[in-house]
């Protein structure tokens, strides 16, 4: 009876182990040992899902006392750092190695030039210049060659993402939601007003012959792109001077939204 009580069990385990949409977490980890999962299934299991991690010190130690081996703990810490559920957002590797999130900055206002294209016929561009308070970000990086990441949740209907609205910091924000590659995002380094106690960045153009929204792409910074898996990826721009800078949005604005934030952070 014991026996097919416990394969059962093992039966069951395992077929909510398949489910693709499955979050493993610290208690996944305990219960896959104490069913008898070897190391290199539990190992395999962790790499290829969705992950929730613990990784204090009093958590890390219930996996110890369970049994789990040290290998699968180091992993569970490795992989603690990169959970995706709640975790949606553009994060910057800090000085000890964890990863921080950038919080996201509303543009408190415009300036646009339009009387001085007026002046001169129209040959001249307008410019919509964004703006940001403050002359520094409130997010600042020591390393002049950052590493970010970026983890998207693309699984998430926008419809459902009436509830993350307004949230802050990087969490459950609905860029991530809607786009699913850093490609959608730009570069770009800002000007400080430090007159006026401010940022800004140039978002749109006009004259009498054209017009465009957006950071013009001579602009955007390069930076390279490595996918890092389950919607992760890791950003690396070329090597920054000290300043501020920020991620922009450039894709797709859902109907009912704004795109009227930035991820803003400063170089020193």
């Amino acid at each position: 009876m014991k026996k097919i009580t416990l394969f059962v069990l093992l039966l069951t385990v395992t077929l909510q182990f398949t489910k693709a949409q499955e979050v493993v977490t610290n208690e996944s980890i305990i219960q896959m040992k104490e069913l008898g999962f070897d190391e290199t299934i539990i190992l395999s299991k962790i790499n290829s899902s969705d992950v929730d991690f613990d990784s204090s010190i009093s958590a890390l130690s219930k996996l110890k006392e369970s049994g789990v081996s040290s290998e699968v703990i180091a992993l569970v810490m490795q992989k603690a750092q990169f959970s995706t559920k709640s975790k949606t957002g553009i994060y910057y590797l800090g000085d000890d190695d964890t990863l921080k999130p950038i919080l996201a900055s509303v543009f408190s206002g415009t300036n646009q030039n339009a009387a001085a294209q007026q002046l001169v016929s129209g040959l001249i561009n307008a410019k919509v210049k964004s703006q940001l308070p403050k002359r520094t970000s409130n997010n600042v990086i020591s390393s002049r060659s950052p590493e970010f990441t970026f983890i998207f949740d693309p699984d998430t209907g926008a419809d459902n993402m009436q509830n993350f609205q307004g949230k802050q910091p990087g969490l459950f924000n609905w860029w991530f939601r809607v786009a699913s590659s850093p490609n959608e995002f730009v570069l770009v380094k800002m000007r400080v007003k430090k007159s006026k106690n401010l940022r800004e960045v140039i978002t749109s153009k006009s004259n009498m012959f054209t017009s465009s929204n957006g950071i013009d792409p001579k602009a955007s910074l390069p930076f390279t792109i490595e996918t890092i898996g389950n919607n992760k990826f890791t950003v690396v721009p070329e090597s920054l001077e000290p300043g501020e800078y920020c991620f922009i949005y450039q894709g797709n604005v859902p109907q009912g939204r704004t795109n009227q934030s930035v991820f803003d952070f400063s170089i020193k």
